[in-house]
């Protein structure tokens, strides 16, 4: 009963405020709301499709390595080719604006996968996955530059922990959801409505945000703006365009020089590298290696949801306020790396359903320590360029990865990737440490200025 009581105080407490305390800024709780109904349906589209083609590809006798992969990949290009375009725009642009308009775009385009009906028309899961990514692409880096505007930076912790805690729950229904869907009624049209509604729900709570989510400028952009009058024009247009790809250039040099934006990048570029092909061979490791059926799915992402709410509650509660950000990221990463390379040799489910609570302990702690470091760090104009930069960059890896994951799947089995995953998170996490260990918890405040660089 005592452990229980502290688990719980590890979850819903903040030393002696409740977690949920940071509800109770309204638009904070709006765009909470959105995000995990947003999440819940993305997890439910996400997981029917990634079942749904294991089974076409079993039933088929094809290579569902290479599908998955490609799938993953081509959906991970438009963050790699537009990210940087996308932070630039979002610092210029109203944020929520451009979330509610991301949103019901992908409304519209989730509705897209249930045309699908055999392995022969994956394609159009591959097309929907693309454009809804394309989007996405500037929905995420908008709702981060939208955070720091919206609460004070003692409260930024909190939220980025809550969010995980939620998004993980959603992931965990969603999954649980979408295994029963198709393992026992065969059905992936739910998933896929689920999905399409829940954009727009998302649209509707972010909507009812106050926060104007733009930050006054006086930057080259706004100016060539006033000064033309109208991007009808080429000449207008021209300069418009070289204002942008300057500001692309000063995001992508402030995170190769930001001593913080450079240590978070290099250590997520080497985290990605075995994280990628993780995610792309996990799910094929439980079904076709582990023979776990569909419905076995629900308890394996409850277990790691567990797990990742533990350390959430951990991390926000008492290891942040007695450790160093980079020993917090180091250390998890190197416990995570560890983690996934013992899931690669277990061949019991009910041994998975334990070892998958361990993996999920060691998996929010570097992202909520991360996420916190570069929002206190970055000042709220240049936030938008920098999570873009950032993103691009990472995701060339994660790219890599997923690629060479799908491709050495059908070669050596999931296991064996499963396995050098594993260790290239082990190495991120010494690589973190490294590059890192400089970096200061809490520097003094950063001068906000209201003209771009």
């Amino acid at each position: 009963m005592a452990l229980f009581r502290q688990f719980a105080h590890y979850l819903f407490y903040r030393g002696d405020t409740p977690v949920f305390a940071v509800l109770r800024v309204s638009d904070f709780r709006n765009l909470w709301l959105g995000q995990m109904i947003s999440f819940l349906g993305d997890a439910m589209a996400y997981n029917t499709m990634t079942l749904a083609v294991i089974r076409m590809a079993n039933e088929a006798n094809a290579s569902v390595g290479r599908v998955l992969s490609l799938i993953f990949v081509l959906s991970a290009l438009p963050s790699l080719l537009l990210g940087m375009v996308a932070g630039t725009l979002v610092d210029r642009a109203n944020r929520k604006k451009v979330m509610i308009a991301a949103d019901v775009i992908r409304g519209i385009l989730a509705l897209g996968f249930l045309l699908v009906r055999n392995l022969d028309q994956v394609w159009i899961y591959v097309l929907i996955s693309v454009l809804l990514s394309t989007v996405s692409t500037f929905f995420f880096p908008a709702r981060t530059a939208l955070l720091p505007l919206i609460l004070n930076r003692e409260q930024l912790l909190a939220a980025n922990g809550l969010a995980q805690l939620t998004h993980t729950l959603s992931l965990v229904v969603g999954a649980a959801a979408a295994g029963v869907l198709v393992g026992t009624a065969h059905a992936t049209a739910p998933g896929f409505l689920v999905d399409s509604l829940s954009f727009f729900v998302s649209a509707y709570f972010i909507a009812r945000i106050s926060t104007l989510g733009k930050v006054a400028s006086t930057s080259p952009l706004a100016m060539a703006h006033l000064a033309t009058g109208s991007t009808k024009h080429l000449s207008a247009a021209l300069r418009t365009l070289t204002v942008i790809m300057g500001e692309l250039l000063v995001g992508l040099r402030y995170v190769l020089t930001d001593q913080v934006m450079r240590g978070v990048l290099i250590s997520f570029l080497a985290l990605m590298l075995g994280l990628g092909a993780a995610n792309v061979t996990f799910v094929p490791l439980l079904i076709n290696e582990l023979g776990m059926r569909e419905e076995g799915l629900g308890p394996i992402r409850f277990s790691q949801m567990i797990g990742i709410m533990l350390g959430s509650a951990i991390v926000t509660t008492s290891l942040a306020t007695r450790y160093q950000a980079r020993d917090l990221i180091g250390l998890s990463m190197v416990s995570f790396g560890i983690m996934t390379v013992v899931v690669s040799v277990v061949r019991n489910y009910v041994l998975m359903v334990g070892v998958l609570f361990l993996v999920g302990l060691t998996i929010a702690p570097p992202q909520i320590v991360a996420a916190t470091l570069m929002q206190r760090h970055v000042p709220s104009a240049k936030l938008g360029r920098a999570s873009g930069a950032q993103g691009t960059i990472v995701n060339v890896a994660n790219i890599a990865s997923m690629g060479a994951a799908g491709l050495l799947m059908d070669e050596i089995g999931a296991r064996t990737v499963f396995t050098i995953a594993g260790v290239f998170i082990f190495v991120a996490g010494i690589v973190s440490w490294w590059v890192l260990r400089n970096v200061r918890d809490d520097p003094p405040a950063p001068v906000e200025s209201t003209a771009a660089p």
